[in-house]
């Protein structure tokens, strides 16, 4: 099931100091919008199937999109969610706060993508186009009339030349490191980024495409990643130390199983979805699975036909969505599995719900499209 790689093969980069940085702040009246408020559209309402309080925290006829569940979606003080909308003409990035639900403009990029807030302040790293910029969310958030005098974001680096994104960015739990896929013509590496001295290091080249790198919320310099091919690949999910050591399946796929959406779940484990593609796959271990850091072992929580699924911090809790639109709590002591909330998939529905849960596992945040539109809702747990 492995993919052999091949770690002879010319290496990508030889020197990866090549990312240029404009390393400096850029005055928030040079891009227009940032800042720009909108008021409140929230609402609550009663699931009819389960008697949860569901909160609609975005109603409008914009598309809104959550932070994917690999990565988080709360500022670190969790006073405000960052999602994606195409609210303001272009899809770009905004806050809403948790409290007042009032909405505030954080980006007017082209292209604005790959989103990483950090764990310990309320900062987030993106990509636009070819660059890679770090934004002060509390500083957009406070701008008073004279903003065109308030400096928001500074211009970490350029990519490589002659190289592209493959997959996301994720941000190493020491802060500053981001760790990322690039693409060069039919090469593929994965590369370390101080964000300080905005110089970029090679940590392994691939012979496959890189995606959903992820690192480990809490173990500094540990990185999960995929490989990606839209579909079922040989073998899904990876792991690699940032010094490039260690690199090898996490878990080692063996019965044809189709292994997807891999996450991070509490310091020794990762969650991931075995979707049972045929009749012959439902007879064999599918649902909600995690795989243990320390010896690589399989265990299966909960058997449905489950699409993505994330987990709280602590490993005690993990949320899966279907493609019915419903979402499920499972319990990781003893596997049940709860109905939350059911409808946010009706027919014709294009939305992912991406379900994952609040830093301190209180609730749970998805996207719905259950009003005809892609909105965020939020199903507290105590």
């Amino acid at each position: 099931m492995t993919h052999p790689l091949h770690a002879t093969r010319r290496s990508m980069f030889l020197v990866l100091a090549l990312g240029t940085s404009a390393y400096c702040s850029q005055p928030v009246g040079e891009v227009v919008g940032v800042g720009r408020r909108f008021p409140p559209e929230k609402m609550t309402y009663v699931d009819a199937a389960t008697g949860a309080e569901i909160t609609m925290l975005t109603t409008s006829p914009a598309k809104d999109d959550k932070v994917y569940q690999t990565h988080l979606s709360w500022t670190a003080d969790q006073a405000h969610i960052v999602f994606m909308s195409d609210r303001a003409g272009s899809n770009q990035y905004f806050a809403i706060s948790t409290e007042t639900g009032r909405i505030t403009q954080l980006t007017n990029d082209r292209g604005p993508s790959n989103a990483c807030l950090s764990h310990t302040k309320n900062q987030m790293f993106y990509s636009s186009g070819r660059e890679i910029w770090d934004l002060d969310i509390d500083a957009v958030l406070q701008l008073g009339d004279d903003a065109s005098k308030s400096s928001f974001r500074r211009k970490v680096a350029d990519l490589p030349e002659n190289t592209q994104l493959s997959g996301t960015l994720t941000v190493d739990s020491n802060g500053k490191d981001i760790y990322l896929g690039i693409q060069r013509d039919n090469s593929w590496s994965l590369l370390a980024l101080d964000t300080e001295q905005a110089t970029f290091r090679k940590i392994i080249d691939l012979d496959f495409r890189v995606g959903h790198c992820q690192a480990h919320p809490t173990i500094s310099g540990l990185i999960m990643y995929c490989w990606e091919t839209g579909g079922d690949s040989e073998q899904r999910i990876w792991v690699v130390h940032a010094d490039g050591s260690g690199n090898g399946p996490f878990y080692k796929e063996t019965y044809d199983e189709w292994v997807t959406h891999e996450v991070w779940w509490g310091a020794d484990k990762a969650l991931f979805t075995i979707w049972p593609k045929n009749d012959e796959m439902l007879m064999k271990p599918h649902g909600i699975a995690h795989v243990a850091l320390q010896d690589r072992s399989l265990h299966i929580l909960n058997q449905k036909k489950y699409w993505h699924v994330g987990g709280d911090c602590n490993g005690k809790w993990a949320v899966g969505d279907t493609f019915e639109g419903q979402i499920y709590l499972v319990d990781a002591e003893t596997g049940q599995a709860k109905l939350l909330t059911q409808g946010h998939r009706p027919k014709g529905a294009t939305v992912h719900p991406h379900p994952s849960f609040s830093p301190d596992g209180s609730s749970v945040l998805f996207c719905s499209e259950r009003n005809g539109n892609w909105d965020l809702c939020l199903v507290r747990l105590k």
